[in-house]
């Protein structure tokens, strides 16, 4: 908001205020126009299947912040925004991002591949040790990623295991999800990525998950992978903790 703090208050009303009642009062208005600063909306998914609302709570989350501001269709503005101008930066970013919230026509393409068998093992190659059990070696040292986790045996089988969520299991209000098999028939759209997603690792309550993802900027592009860590929170699945595994 353009507004000043002292503008909002009358300036004849504080000539006839002592000083400690003027300072109150701005002090006020600033707290007032720092809580209408505009806030990033979010999708939260009403499906009744716990694991396509997680998996579409998660991507919406991943769509501003881990896949960065390809979905706004303006990368090279904002990268030069991050660099020199922070707090512009994100007050751009969710102008533009509410601006797109639920306008389909605005929406660029996320594929999901629905292929791929798994990259938590085979994409070690790229991990930086390089050795076949790297990601996994290093997913277990994580004790504080995995603490909810420990009677679930199978962790490991179920990160390196395809989803089998489909593109037409998403309903988001920032993106448009297609099957990566449609890629070559929407090359000239604007376009978020391509993503796979593992199955879901929940802990005993059912209220906190683990999910691998792999995202690539473009089909056969370079991309990064990481494990993700979600909270049940007001109807909202959380990411609450992450670590990358691998970057090309």
């Amino acid at each position: 908001m353009a507004t000043s703090s002292i503008d909002v208050i009358n300036p004849k009303f504080l000539n006839n205020m002592n000083f400690k009642t003027k300072i109150v009062l701005i002090l006020l208005s600033s707290l007032l126009l720092t809580n209408c600063k505009e806030e990033m909306k979010k999708c939260v998914s009403q499906s009744t299947d716990t694991n396509v609302k997680l998996y579409n709570d998660l991507t919406d989350q991943l769509i501003p912040y881990f896949f960065r501001e390809d979905y706004l269709g303006k990368k090279k503005y904002f990268d030069s925004l991050r660099v020199h101008n922070e707090d512009l930066y994100i007050e751009e970013k969710t102008k533009a991002h509410n601006e797109i919230f639920n306008h389909p026509e605005k929406y660029c393409n996320l594929y999901i591949d629905s292929t791929k068998n798994t990259d938590f093992v085979t994409g070690s190659k790229n991990f930086i040790t390089g050795h076949p059990e790297a990601p996994i070696n290093y997913i277990k040292s994580r004790k504080e990623l995995l603490k909810e986790f420990s009677s679930n045996t199978d962790i490991i089988e179920k990160l390196s295991t395809r989803s089998s969520i489909k593109a037409n299991q998403f309903n988001l209000c920032t993106a448009k999800v297609l099957d990566l098999a449609e890629y070559d028939k929407h090359t000239n759209e604007c376009e978020i990525g391509v993503v796979y997603f593992s199955e879901i690792v929940f802990d005993p309550s059912k209220k906190r998950a683990l999910v691998f993802v792999d995202h690539h900027i473009k089909k056969d592009y370079y991309g990064r992978n990481a494990v993700f860590k979600l909270k049940l929170h007001d109807n909202y699945w959380e990411i609450e903790d992450y670590t990358i595994l691998s970057t090309s």
